[in-house]
């Protein structure tokens, strides 16, 4: 969903907002009060970390070109006192790398944690796609980077910078696995791999090097590696970060939430460790999942974790993990089909839809939330205004947010295998159907939140201090009517979630036919 926008539509955005509690605030506690945020669960560490200084050299560079300066992680995410190696394929002689910490940081949304000296640059060998579309690299190591206690928990992207400026993301987490915080941060780093199309196929693509010829199902992949760099084309690298996640990171960083990171490769490696934690948040688009993934999240919803999905076309391609030369879980599959070799000696691991055959289990079966489409595009309507989502919102039945939801969407559909009880927060036409805000929670059990649209996160955007240096990434600016509603109901629900579950003090209500 990139956008563009010019100096007056700019300046009119800002004038329309200015003075509301939507810009940043003079403290943390004013901005979590003017959004009724005060009784959030809170991390001082976090609180703390965002006071530090801010940096915008993150974004003081512009994108290296195709094929000059290239790189990709280790692993996904890294358990602090472990290391992290990073692999990179330049034209140039050298690089430098800048590793920065994203979050709120006095707007500046991110903090500079280490600057490498500078390294040897090199050209490594991008191998041909075998039969199945898979490129995975086997580069050599080109500097690790020792991950102490001077890289605390978080989202972090480092910057490969070339002698000219030119730069190129490499994203990566570090978590904390003895973390208990009420909040587990997800990201959703399958979904971004299905859509990277780098060294020529993606799940979508069979394409070009950065991979933007469009759709192609008769030469797409049916499996494709952690092992290689993100396109330029996904945010310079970023993958599906800045436009899917980071304003939802902002926001939470900005609130001090208590929280622990993890990729959605965490959940599949070491899902039981929800049962730590009050509260899983899905990010954006959270497509791929594993059998490890889903019965990770529906056992903790049956033991009272809540889960919110900030997002749409969620747990919809079944996938299973595979290791290669170069690490384990670095390949993931998705056949889409009953052509899937594991039918013949496992067909409940066949990679087909979730829906279809022989899973025959849809996102719906514990949410209430079914796929709809990718023309999601549309104005939400408020229903059930006096509901605890749309508290101190200022909104009433019939209020409409106007061009707030886009993307893919999900809805209700009442011939779907639902739970009990599913309520209606909002119900909108968009260019596809219907799309549907929808809440489950059996009483004393936990709570299931589904925004139905994929523009949730995108509508929280508010980056005023990083207009000027956007450079075509996919900052987007405050949506006047729409994103302090939407930043007001998204608080609603982490306030409702981090206190436990949800159905001990809000059961779902079924909304009627």
């Amino acid at each position: 969903m990139p956008f563009s926008l010019n100096r007056r539509q700019l300046l009119g955005s800002i004038g329309i907002l200015a003075g509301s509690t939507l810009l940043e605030s003079s403290s943390s506690e004013a901005f979590a009060s003017a959004l009724g945020a005060t009784l959030l669960p809170k991390s001082k560490w976090l609180q703390h970390e965002n006071s530090r200084a801010g940096s915008t050299e993150w974004l003081s560079h512009k994108g290296a070109s195709i094929g000059a300066l290239d790189g990709y992680a280790s692993t996904t995410s890294v358990n602090r006192g472990e290391s992290l190696n990073l692999f990179v394929s330049t034209t140039y002689a050298s690089f430098i790398v800048k590793v920065f910490r994203m979050g709120y940081y006095q707007g500046l949304g991110a903090r500079l944690i280490e600057t490498s000296s500078k390294v040897t640059g090199h050209v490594q060998t991008i191998p041909s796609p075998d039969q199945l579309g898979t490129v995975d690299c086997n580069w050599e190591s080109s500097l690790q980077l020792s991950i102490g206690h001077h890289y605390p928990p978080g989202q972090y992207l480092a910057l490969l910078v070339a002698p000219d400026q030119t730069g190129r993301f490499v994203p990566f987490l570090v978590r904390d696995d003895s973390s208990k915080a009420a909040f587990v941060y997800m990201s959703s780093v399958t979904t971004w791999q299905a859509y990277n199309a780098w060294g020529g196929f993606s799940l979508y693509r069979g394409a070009n090097q950065d991979g933007d010829d469009g759709f192609n199902d008769a030469t797409r992949a049916d499996v494709v590696s952690f092992n290689r760099p993100y396109s330029r084309s996904m945010q310079n690298g970023a993958g599906d970060f800045l436009g899917n996640e980071f304003p939802f990171l902002f926001l939470a960083e900005q609130l001090g939430l208590d929280m622990t990171y993890w990729t959605s490769l965490d959940l599949h490696e070491r899902g039981n460790l929800l049962s730590s934690h009050k509260a899983l948040l899905s990010l954006g688009h959270d497509e791929y999942y594993s059998p490890a993934m889903r019965d990770a999240v529906t056992t903790a919803v049956s033991n009272g974790l809540n889960v919110s999905f900030f997002g749409a076309n969620f747990i919809y391609r079944k996938i299973r993990f595979e290791p290669s030369a170069n690490g384990h879980c670095r390949l993931m599959v998705n056949y889409r089909s009953t052509a899937d070799p594991i039918m013949a000696t496992n067909p409940q691991l066949a990679t087909v839809n979730w829906q279809d055959y022989p899973s025959g289990i849809a996102s719906s079966t514990f949410t209430g939330s079914y796929w709809g489409g990718v023309d999601g595009a549309g104005s939400l309507e408020v229903e059930n205004a006096s509901t605890w989502l749309w508290a101190n919102t200022g909104l009433s039945n019939g209020a409409v947010l106007p061009n707030a939801l886009g993307g893919e969407f999900n809805h209700y559909v009442t011939t779907a295998v639902n739970p009990a009880n599913v309520e209606i927060l909002a119900s909108s036409n968009v260019g596809g159907g219907e799309s549907d805000v929808t809440y489950v929670a059996a009483a004393n059990g936990g709570g299931v939140f589904c925004s139905g649209t994929g523009h949730w996160i995108y509508d929280l955007s508010n980056f005023p201090k990083l207009y000027a240096l956007q450079q075509g990434y996919m900052l987007a600016p405050p949506i006047a009517n729409v994103t302090f509603p939407i930043r007001r109901a998204t608080v609603n629900v982490l306030s409702l979630f981090g206190s436990g579950p949800a159905g001990a003090s809000q059961p779902s209500t079924s909304t009627p036919n």
